[in-house]
């Protein structure tokens, strides 16, 4: 049977692994060298998708002392989170319900699959590596990568060209708007997962082709598709 679906592409944090017990005590081992306050995992929750950058600078504006740093001393507290975290990448994060199964059951169909996440590139290959499931993707694209990352469609038009696919035989998946932003500006079909990190936004108001509650209802999706 010839599949419409030839490639599927996955984001990382929120999507297939919840990140957010890792990041958050990397960010807050950084801060307590320094002597800022610790942010509880809640509230670093919507932090999360834009990139580390942007995660470090939402966190610094929370404690409300940016100014008591200079540039030079921001930048080394920022390194120091990196550094926690390549520490810890997998300490407390887990995979997603029924995501190595599903991730299998794919590739087992003959499906391409790759990770596009906006995630320092240095830390996703560990990532993957960690939670075994690194053999089963053929590309993954971290935040520097391309010169442009989600909700930009550069790195899904990446997929394309290196793998010799229309933007339609690539259905994406993710959890935040960013994902569904790049998706559809692409012009791939796209998944929504309510389960990730989205700003505390439900993810139905990004509009996305499909919505999930489950990672398993990938299957049938492109069962359907």
């Amino acid at each position: 049977m010839d599949k419409k679906i030839k490639l599927i592409g996955f984001d990382l944090d929120g999507t297939l692994v919840n990140s957010l017990p890792d990041l958050a005590l990397s960010l807050n081992s950084a801060f307590a060298e320094v002597g800022l306050p610790q942010a509880p995992e809640e509230v670093v929750l919507p932090w999360i998708g834009g990139g580390a950058d942007v995660l470090f600078s939402k966190g610094m504006e929370w404690t409300g002392r940016a100014n008591e740093f200079s540039k030079e001393q921001l930048m080394q507290i920022q390194r120091r989170f990196g550094h926690f975290y390549g520490e810890n990448v997998s300490n407390i994060s887990v995979l997603y319900p029924n995501v190595k199964e599903t991730l299998e059951e794919l590739k087992a169909q003959g499906y391409t699959l790759a990770v596009v996440t906006n995630k320092p590139t240095k830390h996703v290959l560990p990532v993957l590596k960690a939670f075994e499931i690194d053999h089963l993707f053929s590309e993954a694209l971290g935040g520097q990568s391309l010169p442009a990352i989600k909700p930009h469609p550069a790195p899904l038009y990446y997929l394309c060209g290196k793998f010799g696919l229309h933007p339609h035989e690539i259905l994406f998946v993710g959890d935040s708007r960013n994902d569904i932003l790049a998706a559809q500006a692409a012009g791939c079909p796209n998944i929504g997962l309510t389960y990730g990190y989205n700003y505390n936004i439900p993810i139905s108001e990004s509009n996305p082709d499909y919505v999930c509650e489950d990672f398993a209802e990938i299957l049938e999706i492109v069962k359907n598709h």
